[in-house]
Protein backbone atom coordinates (compact mmCIF):
# COMPACT_ATOMS: atom_id res chain seq x y z
CA UNK A 1 0.00 0.00 0.00
CA UNK A 2 1.35 3.42 -0.92
CA UNK A 3 2.21 5.70 1.97
CA UNK A 4 1.34 9.37 1.74
CA UNK A 5 4.13 11.88 1.96
CA UNK A 6 4.30 14.64 4.54
CA UNK A 7 3.14 17.26 2.02
CA UNK A 8 0.10 15.14 1.20
CA UNK A 9 -0.79 15.05 4.89
CA UNK A 10 -0.46 18.82 5.08
CA UNK A 11 -2.70 19.18 2.02
CA UNK A 12 -5.34 16.98 3.62
CA UNK A 13 -5.19 19.13 6.76
CA UNK A 14 -5.69 22.33 4.74
CA UNK A 15 -8.51 20.81 2.67
CA UNK A 16 -10.09 19.57 5.90
CA UNK A 17 -10.06 23.09 7.36
CA UNK A 18 -11.68 24.47 4.22
CA UNK A 19 -14.35 21.76 4.27
CA UNK A 20 -15.10 22.29 7.96
CA UNK A 21 -15.84 25.98 7.36
CA UNK A 22 -19.30 25.20 5.94
CA UNK A 23 -20.66 23.17 8.88
CA UNK A 24 -18.97 25.53 11.35
CA UNK A 25 -20.69 28.47 9.67
CA UNK A 26 -24.06 26.70 9.81
CA UNK A 27 -23.78 25.65 13.47
CA UNK A 28 -22.52 29.09 14.53
CA UNK A 29 -25.27 30.95 12.68
CA UNK A 30 -27.90 28.55 14.03
CA UNK A 31 -26.66 29.03 17.59
CA UNK A 32 -26.69 32.81 17.17
CA UNK A 33 -30.09 32.65 15.42
CA UNK A 34 -28.70 34.76 12.59
CA UNK A 35 -29.92 34.35 9.03
CA UNK A 36 -27.63 35.58 6.25
CA UNK A 37 -29.84 36.26 3.25
CA UNK A 38 -27.38 35.52 0.46
CA UNK A 39 -25.95 32.30 1.87
CA UNK A 40 -28.95 29.96 1.84
CA UNK A 41 -26.95 27.46 -0.24
CA UNK A 42 -24.92 26.58 2.86
CA UNK A 43 -28.07 25.43 4.69
CA UNK A 44 -28.33 22.25 2.61
CA UNK A 45 -28.20 19.13 4.84
CA UNK A 46 -26.47 17.14 2.10
CA UNK A 47 -23.75 19.79 1.79
CA UNK A 48 -23.24 20.03 5.55
CA UNK A 49 -23.14 16.29 6.23
CA UNK A 50 -21.14 15.66 3.05
CA UNK A 51 -18.41 18.13 3.97
CA UNK A 52 -18.25 16.65 7.49
CA UNK A 53 -17.90 13.14 6.09
CA UNK A 54 -15.26 14.13 3.53
CA UNK A 55 -13.22 16.10 6.09
CA UNK A 56 -13.39 13.17 8.52
CA UNK A 57 -12.40 10.64 5.84
CA UNK A 58 -9.48 12.74 4.52
CA UNK A 59 -8.01 13.27 7.96
CA UNK A 60 -8.64 9.70 9.10
CA UNK A 61 -6.83 8.46 5.99
CA UNK A 62 -3.88 10.69 6.85
CA UNK A 63 -3.41 9.27 10.34
CA UNK A 64 -4.42 5.62 9.82
CA UNK A 65 -2.38 3.05 7.97
CA UNK A 66 -3.69 -0.43 7.16
CA UNK A 67 -1.48 -3.21 5.87
CA UNK A 68 -2.54 -6.76 5.11
CA UNK A 69 0.28 -9.29 5.18
CA UNK A 70 -0.53 -12.46 3.30
CA UNK A 71 0.98 -15.01 5.59
CA UNK A 72 -0.47 -18.11 7.13
CA UNK A 73 -2.70 -16.86 8.88
CA UNK A 74 -3.19 -13.42 7.28
CA UNK A 75 -2.25 -10.51 9.54
CA UNK A 76 -3.81 -7.05 9.42
CA UNK A 77 -1.57 -4.32 10.81
CA UNK A 78 -3.13 -1.02 11.85
CA UNK A 79 -0.88 1.95 12.61
CA UNK A 80 -1.94 5.32 13.98
CA UNK A 81 0.22 8.39 13.34
CA UNK A 82 -0.15 11.21 15.81
CA UNK A 83 -0.50 14.24 13.58
CA UNK A 84 -1.95 16.98 15.74
CA UNK A 85 -3.76 19.01 13.07
CA UNK A 86 -5.41 15.96 11.54
CA UNK A 87 -6.55 14.76 14.97
CA UNK A 88 -7.90 18.21 15.84
CA UNK A 89 -9.88 18.32 12.61
CA UNK A 90 -11.33 14.86 13.26
CA UNK A 91 -12.40 15.98 16.73
CA UNK A 92 -13.95 19.17 15.33
CA UNK A 93 -15.86 17.16 12.71
CA UNK A 94 -17.16 14.79 15.39
CA UNK A 95 -18.11 17.73 17.63
CA UNK A 96 -20.04 19.42 14.81
CA UNK A 97 -21.78 16.16 13.93
CA UNK A 98 -22.70 15.71 17.60
CA UNK A 99 -24.06 19.26 17.75
CA UNK A 100 -26.19 18.67 14.65
CA UNK A 101 -27.51 15.33 15.94
CA UNK A 102 -28.26 16.83 19.37
CA UNK A 103 -30.14 19.68 17.72
CA UNK A 104 -32.12 17.24 15.57
CA UNK A 105 -33.02 15.14 18.63
CA UNK A 106 -34.02 18.10 20.81
CA UNK A 107 -35.97 19.80 18.03
CA UNK A 108 -37.96 16.68 17.12
CA UNK A 109 -38.46 15.19 20.60
CA UNK A 110 -42.03 15.16 21.87
CA UNK A 111 -42.85 13.93 25.38
CA UNK A 112 -45.67 11.42 25.50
Amino acid sequence: MKDFSRSSNNVSAVVGVLLLMIPTYFVTMSALRYDASGLQFFNSPILILGTLAIAFALNARSILSLKLEREKPPVLKIALSLRVWNLVEILIALFLLGALLTYALVENFEPR
